[in-house]
């Protein structure tokens, strides 16, 4: 299975918080995303048929690219959104300093679960959305079919789900959150 994170965006690029808000990519991104089986040699021999996909706008067109250049077909679940930030979203962050609580939280939320924050989406309800999407895969896919799987979502979801396939706590940091476009690859066992 191979994690993507969508490629970078502007507000990206501005350290504004998107959770389940959008900003589109940047040209550098989607040049990136063209090369991003070229580009890579341990990526040299993927061929999948069909790539999962968040629904939110980067990353479905992130999604899009990397389907044109290997021919595969995009499936968007909304499972796959990034976790959603509440009163952070759209923020640029710690530039609000009525929100100083708030940013406290966020810059500990690998130390304690972030529940501080005005309309923070629940970290059992987060995990919950990645662990449906699992299920779902491993019923989809069966060992003997042998395919390689390739998902685009966001850092935080990317971050959390590696956690929970290794039996982390999903909150906790875990690898930390892969960089724009970055892939992750690794042995995902679908039959349970």
């Amino acid at each position: 299975m191979i994690l993507v994170r969508h490629g970078e965006t502007g507000w990206n690029r501005q350290r504004r918080i998107q959770g389940w808000l959008d900003s589109p990519l940047t040209p550098e991104a989607v040049a990136q995303l063209k090369r991003l089986f070229s580009d890579n040699p341990s990526l040299a021999h993927i061929r999948p048929t069909v790539i999962y996909s968040s629904d939110s706008g980067r990353a479905h067109h992130s999604a899009q690219i990397l389907a044109e250049s290997c021919g595969a077909d995009v499936i968007t679940d909304a499972r796959l959104r990034e976790r959603r930030f509440g009163i952070l979203e759209g923020k640029v962050i710690d530039q609000d300093n009525s929100l100083a609580a708030c940013w406290r939280a966020y810059h500990h939320r690998y130390d304690e679960k972030m529940t501080a924050v005005s309309g923070v989406e629940p970290e059992q309800d987060f995990e919950q959305r990645i662990r449906s999407f699992l299920a779902e895969l491993a019923s989809r896919h069966s060992p003997a079919q042998e395919r390689d799987i390739v998902i685009v979502s966001h850092g935080e979801w990317i971050r959390a789900c590696l956690n929970v396939i290794h039996g982390v706590a999903s909150w906790k940091q875990g690898n930390g959150v892969a960089g724009n476009a970055v892939p992750v690859d690794f042995d995902f066992s679908v039959s349970g």
